[in-house]
C-alpha cells in the first residue's frame, strides 16, 4: 500500500499522466521487486532551463529517472543507473533505456554500445542523440534521432513522434532510490 499512495502522489507530476505509465518504467527498472522511492531532483519550469543547473543538481546522483514533454505534448525519457557527472565522456550502462509514454514501448541500450553522454553544455543526453537536450532548452529545444543508433529503436525519431526536433515544455529528473 505505501509503494501504491507513492505512486499516486508521483503521478501528480507533469508528465506522467497515469499509473499505468509510472508502473511500465518501475517494472523495468525494478528487477529485485525492492521498494523504489523517486526523489526529484530538477524540473526545468521551477529550477531552470540551463544545463549548468541540470549538472548542478543532478550530476551526483547515481540512478536517474529522465522525462521530457514537447510543445506538442509527446511525452519520452530514459533511465540511467550511472551519474551525469563529467567534462565531454559518453559513459556505459547495460541497464540504460529509453521509452515512449506516448507509445508505451520501451527500449533497451544496445550492448556494448554508450549510453549517456556528460557534456557540461548540454543538459540530458541519451546517445545515438535518442535524446539530447540543449543549453537553454526553453529556447533550443532537443533533438530525437534515427533508429538503431546506441538504443534498440523500431522506427526513426521515435521519441518523438516522428520528428527529429522538438521544443522543450517541462522535464524532470528523478533520482531513484532502492530500498
Amino acid at each position: 500500500r505505501d509503494e501504491e499512495r507513492s505512486s499516486q502522489a508521483f503521478v501528480k507530476e507533469d508528465i506522467i499522466h497515469d499509473l499505468e505509465e509510472l508502473e511500465m518504467i518501475i517494472r523495468k527498472i525494478n528487477k529485485e521487486s525492492s521498494k523504489i522511492t523517486l526523489n526529484l531532483l530538477y524540473k526545468a519550469t521551477a529550477d531552470s532551463d540551463r544545463a549548468k543547473v541540470f549538472h548542478k543538481k543532478c550530476d551526483k546522483a547515481k540512478c536517474t529517472l529522465v522525462l521530457v514533454e514537447t510543445d506538442k505534448g509527446r511525452r519520452f525519457g530514459g533511465y540511467t543507473s550511472v551519474d551525469w557527472s563529467g567534462k565531454c565522456i559518453e559513459k556505459n550502462d547495460e541497464e540504460a533505456f529509453v521509452f515512449s509514454l506516448d507509445k508505451m514501448k520501451i527500449y533497451d541500450v544496445i550492448p556494448d554500445e554508450k549510453a549517456i553522454g556528460c557534456y557540461p553544455k548540454f543538459g540530458p543526453v541519451f546517445l545515438g542523440c535518442q535524446i539530447r537536450i540543449y543549453d537553454h532548452a526553453f529556447k533550443n529545444g532537443g533533438t530525437t534521432f534515427e533508429k538503431e543508433l546506441n538504443f534498440n529503436t523500431d522506427e526513426d525519431y521515435v521519441l518523438n513522434g516522428g520528428e527529429r526536433t522538438f521544443n522543450v515544455k517541462e522535464i524532470e529528473v528523478y533520482e531513484v532510490i532502492a530500498q
